[in-house]
């Protein structure tokens, strides 16, 4: 029983670490933080592409969208959307997301549930599937 519980402790702990990495790497407090805050219309100013190589070395072409747009206190903050697949062209208007008090942080993505709740869903997941196992190992020990 003992040995189960420490698995349990151990696993809930990994899955803590594992999701808040994720959830950096998803950029995920940045693009929140952005979405809670104001939105305003932008514009697409121009797109830019650069050739790289995908983990297999398959060439794969990025694009990143340079936009623009103008704070509720008349600011024009200008940015890159880092996001390989993109669907405007230069001209295009876009919503913009962004806190109060960074807008350079700001985005263009909208608002997904995933992104909003990885942290979540992956403890969630990983408590659940090592409180499985620990009940296991407590059965079997």
């Amino acid at each position: 029983m003992v040995i189960a519980a420490v698995y349990f402790v151990a696993a809930a702990i990994a899955a803590v670490v594992f999701a808040r990495a994720l959830d950096r790497q998803a950029e995920g407090p940045r693009l929140r933080a952005a979405w809670a805050g104001r939105t305003a219309e932008g514009r697409c100013a121009g797109v830019r592409t650069e050739e790289a190589r995908d983990a297999e070395g398959a060439p794969v072409v990025l694009s990143y969208a340079t936009l623009e747009f103008r704070t509720e206190a008349g600011r024009t903050v200008v940015f890159e959307e880092h996001r390989s697949r993109i669907d405007i062209a230069e001209g295009d208007a876009v919503t913009v997301y962004y806190a109060a008090g960074a807008p350079e942080s700001a985005t263009a993505r909208v608002p997904s549930f995933g992104v909003r709740r990885v942290r979540e869903l992956v403890i969630g997941a990983g408590c659940a599937v090592a409180l499985v196992t620990a009940g296991v190992l407590a059965a079997v020990l």
